[in-house]
């Protein structure tokens, strides 16, 4: 049975995205695309597979493509002939979903860092303002026993001329 190839323009149909959001998949994670004899991207079924993977992980689990290529990278890992039956197949898609899915755990893990370093740093800054805030009302007190020192000693200049 021979296999059946698509064209870029007929992939991007299929998917519902553009051509260049393919080009650009195509790059960022060196997927290896077939090309005709005129240069011109074709896709197997398996390919397509691939890309509705990626585009769910992208889209739905929001994973970037640092990500996403990491994931590929290990399925790819198994050295493996070329042509592979398709449970072999379902048995990379699902090594792949174990790795994405440790993948959102290191996610979540980095995200609940993330958000303790955010407290830690809020809660500084709350004891730097209150810092602040006795330090210039500190610096107002001095600045009014200051001026009250000059008052004083302004009246009393003037009282030595009055005296006399």
């Amino acid at each position: 049975m021979k296999e059946v190839y698509y064209k870029i323009g007929e992939v991007s149909q299929m998917l519902e995205v553009e051509q260049y959001t393919l080009r650009y998949l195509e790059s960022t994670l060196k997927l290896k695309i077939k090309r005709d004899e005129r240069g011109e991207r074709i896709y197997s079924e398996h390919d397509i597979d691939i890309l509705r993977l990626i585009l769910q992980l992208k889209n739905e689990k929001g994973l970037n493509t640092t990500a996403i290529k990491l994931a590929l990278d290990n399925m790819e890992s198994n050295d493996s002939p070329a042509v592979k039956p398709v449970s072999d197949t379902e048995l990379q898609l699902r090594e792949l979903g174990v790795v994405l899915t440790q993948v959102l755990d290191n996610n979540e893990e980095l995200l609940h860092q993330n958000r303790e370093i955010q407290e830690q740093l809020r809660q500084l800054e709350n004891r730097l303002d209150k810092i602040d805030q006795k330090r210039s009302q500190r610096i107002d007190e001095l600045i009014e026993l200051w001026k009250n020192e000059q008052e004083e000693r302004k009246r009393s200049w003037l009282s030595l001329f009055r005296r006399k």
